[in-house]
């Protein structure tokens, strides 16, 4: 614009402008209560120049879904297994009392019914995150102290009780409400610090650990950790915490553990020359499949674990490691990984019964940039994340939106946004089925 200062009006009263910069207009639009689309203008003028911005606006009973938000919880959301519920907590700090009020909130993303329990002191329990949620919506949080807590949507508590010799249990996800399976790990273990769990009804059961650890081929020291399960609890999968490796295993129904996609697991002795002192040190390279913290990894069924196939070479002069990571996607029930080195620097984030695959882009690095589905048979790019779900779902969702779940039925969407958030994933977004009145 020049001259630099400008104006901008609105054509409708349902147009607001809430916002205006320099550089920048914010609008919000009213809700569009009738049954027709509805059509405004916001004319931006600059001394003798003009250009006019059009804004259609589709009826609201022409929607068939509605994106939701949980950018005032306080530390992100979890969502249940067959997509019912939402769950995650508030915190607002009391001057008066010198301590932190918190309040669990439960959505029923059915009817858009906000469940708000009693507010306590962070003096009662100190919640650090959500973990996992219940199709009957009871909510599970880690806590600062290494406990971990249920709250039910009646607001009864439940703290988890340690497991003699493993220690404090740390729930990773629950599977459907039918087979009462949860699964995690525990802290603090009489032999290896880390001990992968399952619960069946209440009751814990130690799950056992490949034979060799992921790099080294000798025994377990710290250990590994069960993240995720099928719908019915009996697939499995978990990642090693041995030294700085994540490699990717999974549990079949009868306990069984392998790595995933153990074909292309090799450990690989090399020396490395170390430029301090001048000599050569032993040390092992590793490809395989490597795997995160996060829940939403397995498809509903089990067939599918998704993860990061990533292999490791030494550099010509022997001092660095050279690591390449693409996405990989393994079928249990062909016992067949699927690597995309066409993705290189992408990682496999969780995949449906029906073989769509999620991708993060260059989540390698450690901050996805976008999410795309491919067919991971074919392995053809279906579409961006945020294209599919306007397509399946009939609603547009902002660019920055990234997907981590869909539901068994394929009717919710589940992921987050870097907006306003330093990088974190906290604020968390889902889109469900346009609750009816």
């Amino acid at each position: 614009a020049s001259p630099a200062a400008w104006n901008a009006e609105a054509s409708a009263t349902w147009i607001r402008i809430v916002e205006k910069t320099d550089n920048a207009l914010l609008l919000t639009v009213e809700d569009n209560t009738s049954a027709a689309e509805r059509t405004g203008e916001v004319t931006i003028t600059a001394g003798q120049a003009e250009q006019s911005i059009t804004i259609v606006q589709v009826s609201d009973h022409a929607l068939q879904s509605t994106y939701g938000t949980t950018g005032e919880f306080t530390m992100g959301a979890v969502i249940s297994p067959n997509a019912r519920y939402v769950g995650g907590y508030t915190a607002i700090y009391d001057t008066d009392a010198g301590n932190w009020v918190t309040q669990v909130v439960i959505i029923d993303i059915r009817n858009d019914k906000k469940y708000m329990l009693d507010p306590f002191p962070d003096t009662l329990y100190l919640l650090y995150d959500p973990c996992a949620i219940t199709d009957s919506g009871n909510v599970f949080f880690h806590c600062e102290d290494g406990r971990s807590v249920m709250f039910s949507l009646s607001g009864d508590v439940t703290v988890l009780d340690n497991i003699p010799g493993a220690g404090k249990p740390w729930l990773s996800q629950v599977a459907s409400d039918e087979s009462g399976v949860w699964v995690g790990f525990c802290l603090g273990g009489e032999t290896i610090l880390y001990s992968p769990v399952k619960w069946t009804d209440g009751v814990p059961e130690i799950l056992p650990l490949p034979e060799k650890t992921y790099r080294e081929n000798k025994g377990w020291v710290q250990g590994g950790m069960a993240r995720g399960c099928s719908l019915d609890g009996n697939v499995i999968y978990g990642t090693a915490w041995e030294g700085l490796d994540s490699g990717l295993m999974w549990w079949d129904a009868e306990g069984n553990v392998r790595w995933v996609g153990d074909e292309l697991h090799k450990i690989k002795p090399v020396q490395i020359f170390d430029q301090q002192t001048q000599t050569y040190y032993d040390a092992n390279l590793v490809d395989g499949i490597k795997g995160s913290s996060t829940s939403y990894s397995i498809s509903p069924s089990g067939q599918w674990i998704a993860g990061t196939y990533q292999t490791e070479e030494l550099s010509e002069n022997k001092t660095e490691i050279i690591y390449t990571a693409c996405p990989a996607f393994y079928d249990t029930d062909n016992d067949q990984t699927y690597t995309f080195p066409e993705y290189s620097g992408a990682v496999g984030m969780g995949a449906t019964d029906d073989g769509i695959g999620i991708i993060g882009m260059d989540g390698a690095d450690g901050i996805v940039s976008s999410t795309v589905l491919i067919d991971i048979a074919t392995g053809v790019q279906i579409s961006e994340s945020t294209d599919w779900i306007y397509e399946n779902m009939g609603i547009i969702i902002p660019s920055y939106s990234y997907l981590e779940y869909i539901s068994p039925d394929r009717q919710v969407a589940f992921g987050y946004d870097l907006q306003n958030t330093g990088g974190e994933m906290m604020r968390k977004w889902y889109v469900a089925p346009k609750p009816q009145n």
